[in-house]
Protein backbone atom coordinates (compact mmCIF):
# COMPACT_ATOMS: atom_id res chain seq x y z
CA UNK A 1 0.00 0.00 0.00
CA UNK A 2 2.88 2.51 0.57
CA UNK A 3 4.07 2.07 -2.79
CA UNK A 4 0.99 2.81 -4.38
CA UNK A 5 0.92 6.34 -2.24
CA UNK A 6 4.67 6.59 -3.36
CA UNK A 7 3.89 6.16 -6.67
CA UNK A 8 0.93 8.46 -6.78
CA UNK A 9 3.04 11.36 -4.76
CA UNK A 10 5.85 10.87 -7.44
CA UNK A 11 2.88 10.93 -9.87
CA UNK A 12 1.76 14.27 -8.88
CA UNK A 13 4.84 16.09 -8.20
CA UNK A 14 5.88 14.63 -12.08
CA UNK A 15 2.87 16.47 -13.68
CA UNK A 16 2.73 19.48 -11.58
CA UNK A 17 6.06 19.82 -12.87
CA UNK A 18 5.51 19.13 -16.22
CA UNK A 19 2.12 21.61 -16.25
CA UNK A 20 4.34 24.33 -14.85
CA UNK A 21 6.41 23.82 -17.53
CA UNK A 22 3.73 23.98 -20.01
CA UNK A 23 3.06 27.29 -19.61
CA UNK A 24 6.11 28.50 -20.12
CA UNK A 25 6.00 27.05 -23.47
CA UNK A 26 2.35 28.25 -24.57
CA UNK A 27 3.39 31.87 -23.81
CA UNK A 28 5.29 32.47 -27.14
CA UNK A 29 3.03 30.69 -28.87
CA UNK A 30 0.48 33.54 -27.78
CA UNK A 31 2.49 36.07 -27.89
CA UNK A 32 3.52 34.90 -31.80
CA UNK A 33 -0.41 34.71 -32.54
CA UNK A 34 -0.68 38.59 -31.21
CA UNK A 35 1.93 39.35 -33.58
CA UNK A 36 0.02 37.62 -36.44
CA UNK A 37 -3.01 39.27 -35.16
CA UNK A 38 -1.50 43.14 -35.27
CA UNK A 39 -0.04 41.51 -38.83
CA UNK A 40 -3.58 40.82 -40.16
CA UNK A 41 -4.49 44.17 -38.62
CA UNK A 42 -2.23 46.45 -40.55
CA UNK A 43 -2.77 44.44 -43.93
CA UNK A 44 -6.69 44.91 -43.37
CA UNK A 45 -6.35 48.72 -42.16
CA UNK A 46 -4.13 49.95 -44.67
CA UNK A 47 -4.51 48.07 -47.51
CA UNK A 48 -8.20 46.87 -47.65
CA UNK A 49 -8.70 49.69 -45.10
CA UNK A 50 -12.15 47.48 -43.34
CA UNK A 51 -14.13 49.15 -40.53
CA UNK A 52 -12.49 48.28 -37.30
CA UNK A 53 -15.28 45.79 -36.27
CA UNK A 54 -14.33 43.45 -39.95
CA UNK A 55 -10.94 43.64 -39.20
CA UNK A 56 -11.58 42.09 -35.59
CA UNK A 57 -14.15 39.59 -37.40
CA UNK A 58 -11.41 38.46 -39.80
CA UNK A 59 -8.49 38.60 -37.33
CA UNK A 60 -10.42 36.43 -35.22
CA UNK A 61 -11.04 33.65 -37.55
CA UNK A 62 -7.36 33.70 -38.19
CA UNK A 63 -5.94 32.77 -34.89
CA UNK A 64 -6.49 29.99 -32.42
CA UNK A 65 -7.52 30.05 -28.72
CA UNK A 66 -7.22 31.32 -26.19
CA UNK A 67 -6.06 34.90 -28.27
CA UNK A 68 -8.69 34.31 -31.10
CA UNK A 69 -11.31 34.82 -28.31
CA UNK A 70 -10.35 37.93 -27.63
CA UNK A 71 -10.80 39.17 -31.22
CA UNK A 72 -13.70 37.53 -31.11
CA UNK A 73 -15.79 39.15 -28.10
CA UNK A 74 -14.32 42.39 -29.32
CA UNK A 75 -16.11 42.35 -32.89
CA UNK A 76 -19.29 40.54 -31.41
CA UNK A 77 -19.23 43.55 -28.15
CA UNK A 78 -18.46 46.07 -30.88
CA UNK A 79 -21.46 44.88 -33.29
CA UNK A 80 -23.68 45.94 -30.58
CA UNK A 81 -22.50 49.49 -30.40
CA UNK A 82 -22.77 49.86 -26.51
CA UNK A 83 -19.91 51.92 -25.81
CA UNK A 84 -16.22 52.91 -27.72
CA UNK A 85 -13.64 50.59 -28.82
CA UNK A 86 -11.35 52.04 -26.13
CA UNK A 87 -13.42 51.02 -23.23
CA UNK A 88 -14.79 47.99 -25.45
CA UNK A 89 -10.88 46.61 -26.09
CA UNK A 90 -9.84 47.36 -21.99
CA UNK A 91 -12.88 45.22 -20.73
CA UNK A 92 -12.42 42.65 -22.92
CA UNK A 93 -8.37 42.14 -22.43
CA UNK A 94 -9.26 42.27 -18.62
CA UNK A 95 -11.26 39.87 -18.61
CA UNK A 96 -10.10 37.18 -21.48
CA UNK A 97 -6.51 38.06 -20.04
CA UNK A 98 -6.49 35.20 -17.18
CA UNK A 99 -6.70 32.66 -20.22
CA UNK A 100 -4.01 33.35 -21.33
CA UNK A 101 -0.38 32.17 -20.66
CA UNK A 102 1.03 35.70 -21.34
CA UNK A 103 2.16 38.22 -18.54
CA UNK A 104 1.29 41.46 -17.17
CA UNK A 105 3.73 43.00 -19.41
CA UNK A 106 2.06 42.05 -22.53
CA UNK A 107 -0.83 43.17 -21.22
CA UNK A 108 -0.33 46.36 -20.96
CA UNK A 109 1.34 46.48 -24.37
CA UNK A 110 -1.98 45.69 -25.76
CA UNK A 111 -3.63 48.37 -23.39
CA UNK A 112 -1.72 50.89 -24.98
CA UNK A 113 -2.44 49.89 -28.66
CA UNK A 114 -5.69 49.89 -27.48
CA UNK A 115 -5.91 53.08 -26.15
CA UNK A 116 -4.88 54.56 -29.70
CA UNK A 117 -7.02 51.89 -31.93
CA UNK A 118 -9.77 53.46 -34.14
CA UNK A 119 -8.54 57.39 -32.96
CA UNK A 120 -5.95 58.32 -35.69
CA UNK A 121 -5.40 58.45 -39.31
CA UNK A 122 -4.29 55.31 -41.57
CA UNK A 123 -0.29 55.98 -41.10
CA UNK A 124 -0.26 56.81 -37.54
CA UNK A 125 -2.55 53.52 -36.98
CA UNK A 126 0.18 52.03 -38.99
CA UNK A 127 2.59 53.27 -37.17
CA UNK A 128 1.26 52.30 -33.94
CA UNK A 129 0.95 48.34 -35.03
CA UNK A 130 4.31 48.41 -35.54
CA UNK A 131 5.20 50.12 -32.32
CA UNK A 132 3.52 47.35 -30.56
CA UNK A 133 4.95 44.84 -33.05
CA UNK A 134 8.16 46.12 -31.81
CA UNK A 135 7.18 46.01 -28.00
CA UNK A 136 5.72 41.94 -28.62
CA UNK A 137 8.83 41.20 -30.74
CA UNK A 138 11.25 41.68 -27.64
CA UNK A 139 8.68 40.38 -25.28
CA UNK A 140 8.49 37.18 -27.51
CA UNK A 141 12.67 36.68 -27.25
CA UNK A 142 12.18 37.24 -23.39
CA UNK A 143 9.54 34.45 -22.94
CA UNK A 144 11.84 31.97 -26.06
CA UNK A 145 14.57 32.28 -23.55
CA UNK A 146 12.66 31.84 -19.92
CA UNK A 147 10.56 28.75 -21.86
CA UNK A 148 14.54 27.46 -22.94
CA UNK A 149 16.19 28.31 -19.12
CA UNK A 150 12.78 27.21 -17.01
CA UNK A 151 11.11 24.57 -19.04
CA UNK A 152 13.68 21.80 -18.72
CA UNK A 153 14.01 23.02 -14.87
CA UNK A 154 10.73 22.84 -13.71
CA UNK A 155 9.79 19.37 -15.06
CA UNK A 156 13.36 17.85 -13.59
CA UNK A 157 12.42 19.84 -10.13
CA UNK A 158 8.78 18.20 -9.95
CA UNK A 159 10.20 14.89 -10.96
CA UNK A 160 12.72 14.92 -8.02
CA UNK A 161 10.95 16.66 -5.38
CA UNK A 162 8.26 13.87 -5.87
CA UNK A 163 11.20 11.32 -5.39
CA UNK A 164 12.26 13.23 -2.07
CA UNK A 165 8.82 13.67 -0.92
CA UNK A 166 8.67 9.53 -1.34
CA UNK A 167 11.93 9.46 0.20
CA UNK A 168 10.65 11.37 3.15
CA UNK A 169 7.70 9.90 3.71
CA UNK A 170 8.76 5.83 2.98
Amino acid sequence: MKWVGAIMILFTCTWVGIDIAKNYAKRPKEIRELLQALQIMEAEIVYAQEPIHRVLSYVSKQLSPPVTYIFYDLAEQLMLGDTTLQVLWEQIITNQWRNTAMKSKEKEILMQFGQSLGLHNVEQQQKQIQLAKVHLQHELEDAQEEEKRFSGMFRTLGFLSGLLFVLIFI
